[in-house]
Parts: C-alpha cells; sequence; structure tokens
C-alpha cells in the first residue's frame, strides 16, 4: 500500500522542524521552499534538526518552488502550509491541483488563515493546526533548532481541528501522525484556540519588533511588560465580542489578563509570575530570540503585522472594542516596514 504523501509548503522554522521529524518518523515527506540555498543543503547534507529535542541530520526530499510541477508524480494527501500568512494564498493554489481525491489542505501559520485556504480548496479541503509554543528557528540553511521544551499529556503542542468543531476521522489521523513530532490532540475548539495564540502571539510578537530587543528584555522592562498586559487584555476582549471561547495566555486566565490590565495589583502579580514562568522554560538561546516579527524588522523584511496586531485592531473596530495598544503597533511596524523610522524601545512609548 502506498504511504500517505505529506508535503510541506515553506520548511523554515516551523515547517522544516515538522517535516523534519515526519520524515524522521518514516513518513513520506517532500519540503517545498523558495529559498535555494536551503533547499540545496537539505539535498547535499540533509535537513539538520537540533535543540531541546536532541540532535539529528534527516534525509527528506526537498524541492525548490520552481521544481514543484515534479509532484505530479505521486499526488498530495496532506498538505501543510508552513508560509507567512500573507503567502497563503499563493501557497495553496501552488499546491491545489497536486491534491489527491481525498487530500486536504491544513494551514501550521501564524494568524488565522483557514477562510483564505478554503477560498482556494474549498472548506471540505480545509484542516487546522494550532501551534501551542513550539519556538523554533532557522540557524543557517539546512539547519532548523528549537528552543521550547518538548509538550507532555497535559500539555499539547498541536491542536488540529475542523472549522465545523467535529472531531473527525482525517483530524485524528493527522493528530496521530504529528504525535512523531510532539504532543498532540484533536480540538473541537479550532476558533476559540486560534484565537488564544493569536493573543498569545501578538501581545508579545508586535513589541518585539518596534523595539528591537529580545523576549528576556521585552519581558523584563517595565514598559514593554505593561504594555503586553494591555496588549492581550484588548486581544481577549475582541475574542470575546466575537463569541470565541479563550483559553490560558501563557497557562494564566484570560480573567486575570483583564483585571491586571484595569489596575488590579494582585492580578497584575499573578500575571508576572505566569510570564517568569514562561521566560525559565526557555533556552538560553531561546530568551535572545525575537520570534519571527522581530527577525524579519531586523532583516529588513516584511513583518505578518497585519496578519496579526493588525488583525486584532481590524476586529476590534469591527466589534466596537478599543485597541489602542494593537493598533498603534501595527503603525509602528509598518512605519519601520518602509524605513521611516528605525527598530527601538523609544518607538512603543508613547503607547504606554
Amino acid at each position: 500500500m502506498q504511504k500517505t504523501h505529506v508535503v510541506v509548503i515553506g520548511a523554515g522554522a516551523v515547517g522544516g522542524y515538522v517535516g523534519g521529524h515526519l520524515a524522521r518518523a518514516g513518513e513520506d515527506v517532500t519540503i517545498v521552499d523558495p529559498w535555494p540555498e536551503h533547499i540545496e543543503q537539505i539535498r547535499k547534507n540533509g535537513l539538520h534538526l537540533s535543540g531541546t529535542q536532541g540532535d539529528c541530520t534527516v534525509r527528506v526530499n526537498a524541492l525548490n518552488v520552481c521544481d514543484v510541477q515534479k509532484l505530479i508524480a505521486k499526488p498530495v494527501d496532506i498538505a501543510i502550509i508552513c508560509t507567512k500568512a500573507f503567502d497563503t494564498a499563493w501557497a495553496v493554489t501552488l499546491v491545489k491541483q497536486y491534491l489527491s481525491a481525498s487530500g486536504y489542505v491544513v494551514s501550521m501559520q501564524n494568524g488565522i488563515n483557514e477562510d483564505c485556504v478554503a477560498a482556494v480548496v474549498g472548506w471540505n479541503k480545509t484542516v487546522g493546526c494550532v501551534l501551542n509554543t513550539i519556538g523554533v528557528g532557522v540557524v543557517e540553511p539546512g539547519h532548523v533548532t528549537r528552543y521550547r521544551m518538548p509538550g507532555d499529556a497535559k500539555h499539547a503542542v498541536f491542536l488540529a481541528g475542523e472549522a465545523h468543531g467535529m472531531a473527525t476521522d482525517r483530524a485524528k489521523d493527522l493528530v496521530r501522525r504529528l504525535e512523531a513530532v510532539d504532543s498532540a490532540t484533536v480540538t473541537t475548539n479550532l476558533w476559540g484556540e486560534r484565537w488564544t495564540k493569536l493573543v498569545t502571539n501578538a501581545m508579545q510578537m508586535g513589541i518585539l519588533g518596534a523595539t528591537g530587543l529580545t523576549k528576556q528584555e521585552v519581558n523584563e522592562w517595565d514598559p514593554s511588560r505593561n504594555l503586553m498586559v494591555r496588549a492581550a487584555a484588548e486581544g481577549i476582549s475582541v475574542g470575546r465580542a466575537l463569541g470565541y471561547e479563550i483559553g490560558p495566555i501563557v497557562k494564566v486566565s484570560p480573567e486575570h489578563w483583564v483585571s491586571a490590565a484595569s489596575g488590579d495589583g494582585k492580578c497584575m502579580r499573578i500575571v508576572e509570575a505566569g510570564l517568569s514562568a514562561y521566560l525559565n522554560q526557555l533556552t538560553e538561546a531561546g530568551r535572545r530570540e525575537r520570534d519571527s516579527m522581530g527577525r524579519d524588522v531586523m532583516a529588513g523584511r516584511r513583518t505578518e503585522v497585519d496578519f496579526i496586531n493588525g488583525l486584532i485592531a481590524a476586529r476590534g473596530e469591527q466589534t466596537g472594542v478599543p485597541v489602542p495598544v494593537h493598533r498603534g503597533l501595527t503603525s509602528i511596524i509598518r512605519r519601520i516596514e518602509r524605513r521611516e523610522i528605525a527598530p527601538h524601545g523609544d518607538n512603543i512609548l508613547p503607547l504606554c
């Protein structure tokens, strides 16, 4: 019997790590990426995986996007999209014509992109997957590392689910495969989990990008830490206005974040303890990280701000929930992208 063919579009930090570990577990995996040096290194020497789950080199089929037509020889059963959110439409369109009859597309990205996926392939071929604090980065071409500790029975790193909320056989099958990478479970609350992860990202990523600081610096500097709390509270309030069931943010209840932002000292201490525990779970390299938005800013690339802080800002305006922090951070990042200003801690002080 022919193996299920898994194709990962976007083999950077997340795509490389997930695709590499799936291949290591014996899955039939093809990774696709537009970075020539990255693909050439993987073809030549294999994909080097390092970090908190050990160190190994995996042989995996690797294609540059210019070679993607070779997929015609083997239909794609599961297409995992790991590109930047702004590249979702073309990435799904790229793989659509190579899907098998029962093939489907999984969004494993920042933001909320299932509607964009479904616009190309239909909701019947769209599955969501929330990554819950995986913490990975590209070290150099052909080398991906992980700086967060693996999950466990109490903490699923992969939350796979259907838009309609039912625990389908394909969602269960996807989870079984992802368990070869890390802890995974089926969620019947895809939209709530998506929004919870969005808030977790947005409260920190926008500040990392605007300031150019590291995770540890942002968490330990009073102005940025207090701004993170307000950003989280805004995101939670918008999610609730949209009717989503919001989960804990870095293991702290949504109620505590909202109360802390309103000046409740006891809740602020609980939130600060949660942030400290979050930092302590990171490796030394992880504490020096800037996450994807900070890295993109420092490299002069386009960021995903419109799909993270900008998304919360847009939904806040639609629901009538005030979102000055997310609106302000989005504006700052856009100015940095246009080279009008440079990332600096002073950028966020007017928002504090």
